[in-house]
This record gives C-alpha cells, sequence and structure tokens, in this order.
C-alpha cells in the first residue's frame, strides 16, 4: 500500500472559497463609506468652522457679524443681508454651499456682537442633513461652538 503524503498548500476549492468571502466583505465595506457620508461630514465640519470664525472676527474688529444660512449654503456677512461677506484668509468670500443632496436646517439669520455673543437666548442647534445628520450647536450665552 502506498500512502499519501499530506500536501503543505490549499486547495483551488480553498482557494476560490476564501477569494468569493473576501470579496463580499470588501463590496459591503465599500457600501458603508459612500460619498455621500463623507461629504455630508465635510460640510458640517465647514460649517462649525465657520461659525467659529465668524464669532472670531466679530471679537477681533469689535463689530456685528451675521451668519445666515439657506437650506443649500451658510455664509457670514457685515450685514444682515449678506451683501458684504466676509473674506476668509484666503481672500475669498466667506461662503460655503452645500454638495448635491446635503442641506442645512434651520435656514436662518444671527449674528455676533463684538464681544463674541450671540443674537439668541437659547442654545442654537445646526443641523446639516445628508447621509445621516451631523448637528452642531451654537451655546446662548457664549457662542462657543460644540
Amino acid at each position: 500500500m502506498r500512502h499519501r503524503r499530506a500536501s503543505g498548500g490549499f486547495t483551488l476549492a480553498e482557494l476560490i472559497a476564501v477569494i468569493l468571502i473576501v470579496s463580499i466583505l470588501a463590496v459591503s465595506a465599500t457600501a458603508l463609506f459612500s460619498r455621500l457620508t463623507f461629504e455630508t461630514a465635510g460640510f458640517a465640519d465647514q460649517t462649525r468652522a465657520l461659525v467659529a470664525y465668524a464669532q472670531k472676527v466679530a471679537i477681533a474688529q469689535r463689530r456685528t457679524v451675521f451668519v445666515v444660512t439657506t437650506a443649500s449654503s451658510i455664509s457670514a456677512c457685515y450685514d444682515a443681508g449678506c451683501a458684504t461677506p466676509i473674506a476668509s484668509p484666503t481672500g475669498d468670500a466667506l461662503v460655503r454651499n452645500a454638495p448635491s443632496g446635503v442641506s442645512i436646517a434651520p435656514a436662518t439669520s444671527f449674528s455676533f456682537n463684538g464681544l463674541g455673543q450671540p443674537s439668541f437666548g437659547v442654545p442654537l442647534t445646526v443641523s446639516v442633513t445628508g447621509e445621516g445628520t451631523r448637528s452642531l450647536v451654537v451655546e446662548a450665552e457664549t457662542g462657543y461652538v460644540r
């Protein structure tokens, strides 16, 4: 009788099964990281930064600065109608438009005075919605953005 020696490798069926399982997992993981998720998070970060920057400009220049939100944009201006937008550190107007499929709510206008205090008496929650919702809160007395 001949004894069969054990092979040290994998069979073709085992390799195909592993490749199939890894492929299914890769497709599933890719679906979790959709482009809209990243755009929603990115625009929420831009919104948070713009509001904080508007407050800092108000304090630095000791004047009222307005933040105006619509369903698809947010901007920082020197007037309530937003005819005079603030220049960003790079020199362009401080207006950020939401990517396609991303929106901002509520559509509102508020201001920071020269001390950095907001014009509202209760915390304001701003929601950025796309694939999921990201929220930021502007505190009532201090204007702190979280």
